[in-house]
């Protein structure tokens, strides 16, 4: 899927107000689309993985997750 702008102001929006987003293909693209472009956001968290994370009603929350830094031999 191609990320258009409507999506990611969509997702800006599900991410600002804690919205639930019921397709979980529609939930990852936004999370891709704040990962990719949250440059654009200075008022989100910078630097960071974007999520979809299941809800127990069915549901997806988007989540900022911190990325790890790896050592050179592939451990944390």
């Amino acid at each position: 899927m191609v990320i258009t702008e409507e999506d990611i102001m969509n997702a800006k929006k599900a991410y600002d107000n804690r919205e639930e987003v019921a397709d979980e293909a529609l939930a990852t693209l936004y999370a891709k689309a704040l990962t990719r472009n949250s440059k654009r956001f200075p008022d989100i968290p910078q630097k960071v993985k974007y999520v979809a994370l299941k809800q127990p009603s069915g549901g997806f929350l988007l989540e900022a997750r911190s990325t790890e830094t790896c050592s050179a031999d592939g451990r944390p």
